[in-house]
């Protein structure tokens, strides 16, 4: 009985040895087949996840993309504009809200003694006028109203019946960029002998050159009187220099606000030999808006 059962349990044992064996075979094609049926099914998941919006990002990284890289540069290059800033040798001196103008007519000027005894921020000399002229003291003035630290503007007297085209001429010859901090000012204080209309065409076409070339709009000087009669409603997106030589400040027509009134032709300043006018910048206005 005990052989019997010793065979008995070596036969199980085989028996149970063969099976275990194929057992652990069949596992291992089961692990085999398995893996390779999760890898579709992973793959078909990303997919399907990438239909839906899902999972684009995890799936589409795994693979090179110049988009993304393309998309940098092109931020940068905003980001680099966004941030230049256009540089300008233009000097504004807020220090106060009034200034003057000058021409031959006041002779040879000592601006040290004009900044030290006149509280004044700026100053618009006489450059040029008509076809030709040329203000024999402009270059001098220019050099010592900004060597004193004024901030200097150029004015053209307009002549109405002169080709408009030699003014411009005339004008941009002498008047240059690099050395003015105002826009410079058309002076406009005849009509001539000219038709309404004209003067207005020839007028308007020498201010949109002028404005072109220097790349600001000019400022626009004339009389309270002379604007009502012949300018109002006309150059509506200028600024405008007003004289009337009044305590009470003009009012024009149109209802139109001017950023300067010319309020004297009389001034009397330390520096100066004779009379000057005397301007200054209105209400809420300031400097930097004729900034060139």
């Amino acid at each position: 009985m005990a052989q019997r059962n010793y065979f008995h349990n070596f036969a199980n044992m085989e028996i149970k040895s063969t099976i275990l064996n194929k057992i652990h075979k069949l596992s291992g094609y089961a692990l085999l087949l398995s893996i390779a049926f999760m890898i579709p099914t992973v793959s078909h998941a990303r997919k399907k996840d990438k239909d839906n919006g899902r999972g684009m990002a995890a799936y589409v990284a795994t693979e090179p993309d110049v988009v993304p890289v393309k998309a940098i540069g092109e931020k940068r290059m905003v980001h680099a504009a966004a941030v230049f800033i256009r540089t300008s040798n233009a000097r504004i001196n807020s220090k106060y809200k009034e200034g003057i103008d000058v021409s031959h007519y006041q002779g040879n000027i000592d601006w040290d003694k004009v900044v030290n005894g006149t509280p004044i921020s700026y100053v618009y000399l006489k450059a040029t006028e008509g076809a030709s002229l040329v203000d024999d003291t402009y270059e001098r003035n220019l050099t010592e109203a900004r060597r004193v630290g004024l901030s200097v503007g150029s004015y053209h007297f307009y002549r109405p019946n002169v080709d408009w085209k030699k003014q411009f001429d005339n004008m941009t010859s002498v008047v240059k960029t690099e050395n003015q901090d105002l826009v410079p000012i058309i002076d406009i204080e005849h009509r001539g002998s000219v038709s309404a209309e004209d003067f207005i065409a020839d007028l308007r076409s020498f201010i949109e050159k002028v404005t072109a070339y220097y790349g600001k709009k000019p400022l626009l000087y004339t009389y309270h009187n002379f604007y009502n009669r012949y300018l109002q409603g006309e150059f509506t997106d200028y600024h405008f220099m007003i004289a009337r030589y009044r305590s009470d400040s003009p009012t024009l027509n149109d209802g139109k606000d001017y950023i300067m009134w010319q309020y004297t032709q009389t001034g009397s300043i330390p520096g100066i030999r004779g009379h000057v006018d005397r301007s200054k910048i209105m209400g809420n206005f300031s400097l930097n808006q004729v900034m060139m």
